[in-house]
């Protein structure tokens, strides 16, 4: 025992450990329950008092700060690499903040070379709007700084499910729903839960990270943590009975932790379409890779997602929430383009409501009254709406449009002879003799 130990007779703290760290593990890289170990060991044999906190060792809240300041850095899952010299390692940090040694994206396409050297099928992904949030369960950020510690938080969610039971809250279909399936449903409404949001699709992680932090505009952030056994317990039907208490357990070796992953698409329509899986059992969860999002490239990234890959707010929140959330008041209405009426004319017509088919094509043609295809839809509706006369002038107007459109001659000269047909079974000669005088015309057009 060295009673010149500088922190002779005092509990360990995070500072503390700090210093411990670089002394012990200067140069080498190990595991954090190894790094954990020999701090406590090195602590108490030189007289210092070991600390009684039940939430994170001194030594894990250590390592987090000097990662975030470059002084450590964290290769994979629960593995600490520890740079020889602080100097250097300060002087490192000073020319290269931490963000700058991250990959930083500006491009789609950038994007997905980093997630490819990854091996995407072997991650979870999850992304932020400010780089400088963690991993981190919302249920955890309810209470003050100085409050927080993981016997709150298991109050806090375990309180969320009592009061949704005893306010009748915890049925749906017809069923009583379980502790996890209270705490999705909540979440889904935007509660705090112990729950942390993460998905399959690195490019929903990358939508997501491309959004606005409130009113602070900053970079995001992709976080990518490895899927793996038995890191990551899965939630199965009998593991779903469990209460609460059981998946959340305070345990001060945090490589012990266990973690729980869970995908419970059934509940609703937004965590099939997000690709969603929910992370638990800790407050907070390590990354194994992770990237920057350049705040100034967000819209043009999102721009690219919409355009290639077909991931816009209304495919990601396809539910009576996003809905409405899409038409709030601080959302600037803007019309649809004539292309985007007559493609919600096209699904119409596809569930056979006609007339509301009928409403989109007039826009559409409103909007670009070139819109040679939409003449057409509009007509095949009119058929089935036995709009006979009127068809047939939607089909004139998109041969006058476009003379050398084969679509169009096709499916006038088709649905004309359908309509022929028709008219002749009700013998109405006026039209017989219109559309006699339209096939001639388009059969003479095609020898043309």
């Amino acid at each position: 025992m060295n009673n010149q130990y500088r922190y002779f007779g005092q509990t360990l703290t995070p500072g503390m450990a700090q210093e411990l760290i670089q002394e012990l593990f200067a140069g080498r890289t190990a595991q954090r329950q190894d790094i954990m170990k020999s701090v406590d060991e090195a602590h108490l044999d030189r007289g210092g008092q070991l600390s009684i906190a039940r939430f994170h060792h001194p030594a894990t809240l250590s390592l987090t700060h000097m990662r975030q300041s470059g002084l450590a850095h964290n290769p994979s899952y629960g593995l600490w690499s520890i740079p020889s010299s602080t100097e250097e390692s300060e002087e490192k940090e000073s020319e290269h903040p931490r963000t700058a040694e991250l990959p930083e994206i500006t491009t789609l396409n950038e994007f997905m070379e980093w997630t490819q050297q990854l091996a995407p099928e072997e991650y979870l992904f999850r992304g932020i709007a400010n780089k400088d949030y963690e991993i981190e369960a919302s249920a955890y950020r309810r209470p003050k700084k100085e409050d927080r510690d993981f016997g709150k938080f298991l109050q806090i969610n375990k309180e969320l499910i009592k009061d949704a039971r005893l306010q009748g809250l915890d049925v749906k279909d017809g069923r009583e729903l379980k502790d996890l399936e209270i705490l999705a449903e909540f979440q889904h409404y935007r509660a705090a839960t112990c729950l942390i949001d993460f998905t399959y699709s690195a490019l929903v992680a990358l939508w997501f990270a491309c959004g606005q932090d409130s009113e602070n505009p900053s970079n995001g952030k992709v976080f990518a943590v490895r899927n793996k056994p038995p890191k990551f317990a899965e939630i199965t039907p009998d593991l779903l009975k469990q209460r609460i208490d059981y998946f959340l357990r305070d345990n001060t070796d945090e490589s012990a932790q266990q973690l729980y992953q869970w995908s419970p698409r059934q509940l609703n329509n937004r965590i099939g379409a997000q690709q969603s899986i929910f992370l638990f059992g800790a407050v907070k969860i390590d990354p194994d890779e992770e990237c920057v999002i350049v705040e100034n490239s967000k819209q043009d990234i999102r721009t690219a997602l919409q355009q290639g890959a077909n991931i816009t707010e209304a495919i990601l929140f396809p539910d009576f929430d996003g809905f409405a959330r899409l038409r709030s008041h601080n959302i600037p209405y803007t019309q649809l383009s004539g292309a985007e009426y007559r493609e919600r004319a096209d699904l119409a017509y596809q569930r056979q409501e006609y007339e509301e088919a009928i409403d989109d094509y007039d826009m559409a043609i409103q909007m670009d009254p070139e819109d040679v295809q939409a003449y057409i839809n509009r007509g095949l509706v009119k058929i089935e709406l036995k709009q006979y006369p009127e068809a047939l002038i939607d089909f004139d107007y998109a041969i006058d449009l476009d003379l050398n459109n084969a679509d169009a001659y096709y499916h006038a000269d088709k649905e004309l002879r359908y309509a022929l047909q028709l008219a002749t079974q009700v013998g109405n000669t006026n039209l017989i003799v219109r559309i006699g005088q339209l096939l001639q015309e388009i059969e003479s057009r095609t020898v043309e």
